[in-house]
């Protein structure tokens, strides 16, 4: 049984030299019987040259460069010197690297077992990169800061195809030297590899049986689709703004445009996928995963410097340290090169379409007008009701939004479709005993919301701060809400990262499954709470429980708010940082869609906020 391969489908992309002697070993050598081959397969923007796939041995991702590394343009740790003279970080080790990363977390973490069983995932994928024509030795100097990438050269190609040579995982992967995987216990590799497959022939997409949603009104409108338009419209929570996108989306796709979107944070980003999915319906389900790229907007820098093999200029503890704007560092720098260098294809998009707008920045959107073909749109929908990020409501700021393209005032959605009546009459409430200034959310006139007797919204006021009368108060609420609820029906939102670990380790020692955004080591680590971001994501059938930060976006029928200390000693912080909560916790609530039903439930345990029991 020979390799499954699925060649590139543009056949103006003329593949090189070194592309077509790997191809020929990839389809003749008996070593890949049983393997699955794409070249340069789309995967949100990025296209690597080929991966290769086996359901007992592993994933592997191959980079090849013709490059003559003898030519002066080419210095020994990464570096090409361009026509102005300057040293450029051209990194095919980071590049490759990028590739995994981008898989791993569009593709991959949709595995939930296969995650959670190996605590080790990301090596279930090896990096090679192929250096056609260079020597080993200059290749190795040219990639010297290397770790996990392999390394190869003509000579190692040649090994490759000669069955009789022994491979050694240390230069040749670990999947072309084992007969099977560690990872593939109880079948779990398997099964993940097989619905990799299925993601790169631009099959399901994730495509769960679900009718598109139905747009009233001026969503309709809003959702038409315009060419050369630059676009803001604000909206209040509930009005439907991600599904406007996701239906211009859909629309666009259907008309062979090409579409970015765009969020800023990385758990809204799953979300939009699934909708756009929803929305897009059942024929032509390729053009999803070929014309489609949903990505958060730091993910989408990665990637354009993936596209051109440069490295970002970042120090790995930098990047987290608030007083550096990384951000403008990695703009610049890509800014740079783009001038000397073509945008490639796969970065060039007719629709770009920005959810969450007001947590960009002016100068963003400038720098993404350099993506945008202008056949279609760029359209930001933004709601100045949740500036979380305090970058201030630039969309609105004449200066800010300068040189942009905006015309005229910004559009408005001031209707709330989603959430329930009951929910939007207590907001205005509890905003008008904490003298918050902010949007009406209004509500339809002709609402036809089903009112269930299930509903409920509390307020509880808890005497005992301690951790034990949070978990009990949490476990009664879900056994209460169990009897007419999914878990995947119901999220517990915190607002300190220490409580949120322990309900997430109480319920995971109780058997049920939880999907959390935050470092269970109460470290605060970043790169843990990130990875624990890329597999928070819909359809799981996993209780959720998530920061009000993270949670932005998306929509349940049932949400606990745990209201305690947020960590900051700053009274005027902690009083921003609780309004906000309370805010996005009951913004999110929406209606089940089979019964009507749904429930707010806030465990209080900050003595300044006891009178707001008196609201419900």
């Amino acid at each position: 049984m020979s390799a499954v391969i699925f060649e590139k489908i543009n056949p103006r992309d003329k593949r090189t030299e070194g592309e077509e002697k790997l191809l020929n070993v990839l389809k003749n050598c008996p070593r890949f019987d049983g393997w699955t081959v794409f070249e340069q397969p789309h995967i949100d923007s990025i296209k690597p040259d080929f991966i290769l796939l086996h359901p007992k041995k592993g994933i592997i991702i191959i980079e090849v460069k013709d490059w003559n590394l003898r030519l002066g343009t080419y210095e020994s740790g990464g570096y090409i010197r361009g026509t102005d003279g300057r040293l450029h970080k051209k990194d095919p080790v980071e590049q490759v690297e990028t590739y995994k990363n981008c898989i791993l977390k569009s593709d991959l973490n949709n595995s939930e077992d296969f995650v959670s069983n190996n605590s080790d995932y990301y090596g279930c994928i090896e990096t090679v990169v192929y250096f056609h024509g260079p020597s080993k030795e200059e290749a190795l100097s040219f990639c010297s800061n290397n770790t996990y990438t392999k390394i190869w050269t003509d000579d190692d190609i040649n090994n490759i195809n000669d069955i009789n040579k022994k491979l050694d995982h240390r230069q040749y992967t670990w999947a072309l030297e084992v007969i099977q995987s560690k990872y593939n216990k109880d079948g779990l590799l398997e099964n993940m590899v097989s619905q990799l497959i299925r993601n790169l022939q631009y099959a399901d997409y994730n495509y769960e049986r679900k009718k598109p949603f139905k747009l009233i009104g001026e969503q309709l409108e809003l959702a038409k689709l315009k060419q050369n338009s630059i676009r803001r419209w604000g909206g209040v929570a509930g009005a439907g703004k991600s599904l406007v996108l996701a239906e211009k989306a859909a629309r666009a796709l259907k008309k062979d445009y090409r579409v970015l979107i765009l969020t800023y944070n990385i758990t809204l980003r799953h979300y939009l996928k699934d909708l756009c999915s929803q929305q897009f319906g059942l024929d032509d389900r390729w053009k999803l995963k070929q014309n489609l790229s949903v990505l958060y907007f730091h993910e989408f820098l990665k990637v354009v410097a993936a596209s051109y093999c440069i490295k970002l200029p970042y120090d790995e503890y930098d990047i987290y340290n608030k007083d550096y704007d990384f951000t403008k560092d990695w703009i610049k720098c890509l800014e740079n090169f783009m001038e000397l260098n073509p945008l490639p294809y796969e970065l060039k998009y007719d629709y770009i379409l920005i959810d969450e707008g007001q947590d960009f920045r002016g100068d963003w959107i400038r720098f993404l007008e350099k993506f945008y073909t202008k056949k279609g749109e760029l359209f930001i929908v933004y709601d100045k009701s949740q500036d979380l990020y305090e970058h201030g409501i630039w969309i609105e700021d004449s200066e800010q939004i300068k040189n942009i393209g905006f015309k005229g005032k910004p559009g408005s959605l001031k209707y709330s479709y989603r959430m329930p009546p009951e929910i939007i009459e207590k907001i205005g409430l509890i905003r008008e005993k904490l003298g918050i200034d902010a949007e009406n959310i209004l509500i339809p006139k002709n609402n036809s919301t089903q009112i269930s007797l299930l509903s409920k919204m509390e307020w509880i006021n808890c005497d005992t701060d301690s951790k034990e009368d949070k978990l009990n108060r949490i476990d009664l609420k879900i056994k209460e809400l169990r009897e007419n609820n999914q878990l995947e029906d119901i999220t517990i939102l915190t607002t300190n990262e220490n409580t949120g670990v322990d309900i997430v380790k109480f319920f995971s020692d109780k058997g049920q499954k939880v999907s959390h955004v935050y470092d269970m080591n109460k470290g605060k680590n970043t790169k843990k709470r990130r990875n624990e971001k890329w597999k928070f994501r819909g359809g799981t059938g996993r209780l959720k429980v998530c920061s009000y930060h993270s949670y932005k976006g998306w929509q349940t029928p049932n949400v606990i708010l745990v209201l305690d200390s947020c960590g900051n000693e700053n009274i005027v912080d902690i009083r921003k940082n609780v309004n906000n909560a309370i805010f996005i916790s009951m913004s999110r609530v929406k209606p089940n869609s089979m019964n009507g039903q749904f429930s707010f439930t806030c465990f209080n345990y900050l003595d300044e906020y006891d009178f707001l029991e008196k609201v419900f």
